[in-house]
């Protein structure tokens, strides 16, 4: 059983990659993104309207975004995280902010659900659902 020291140093090993997931969002950068997430990746993107089998599937949904949402910054507004042995399941309430192709200041608010695995290499994401926050769709 692993001891609170350990878990703490997970979930902060977990937090950074989340911030470097952030920060190629915010750089374009699709080297990062594509290393960030596991080959056999899972999920659901913002705007995802199919399941997502892979990590090339994942990019290819995600790059309208990259080209229409230029993020400048993010904030963890709450978060959560449970871990099974290897996996870690992770909530979380993200605030973004940045600018669109006109230049025209945008604000998004997204929830997040993380299916992180401990390889060999340190943590990755193996799946996620990412979705606009009630707050903003409500707006």
């Amino acid at each position: 059983m692993e001891n609170s020291d350990s878990r703490a140093k997970n979930r902060q090993e977990i937090l950074a990659h989340i911030d470097s997931i952030f920060k190629a969002f915010a750089t374009r950068d699709r080297e990062t993104l594509r290393r960030t997430h596991l080959p056999d990746f899972k999920g659901f993107p913002v705007r995802s309207r199919k399941v997502v089998h892979s990590r090339d599937e994942y990019l290819q949904e995600i790059e309208r975004l990259l080209d229409l949402q230029l993020y400048s910054s993010y904030q963890i507004l709450e978060e959560d995280f449970h871990f099974i042995g290897d996996v870690a399941i992770v909530s979380y309430i993200a605030q973004t902010s940045g600018k669109d192709p006109q230049g025209k200041s945008f604000e998004t608010k997204i929830r997040v659900m993380d299916i992180y695995h401990h390889t060999p290499a340190g943590w990755n994401l193996a799946a996620s659902s990412v979705s606009v926050h009630p707050d903003d769709i409500d707006r």
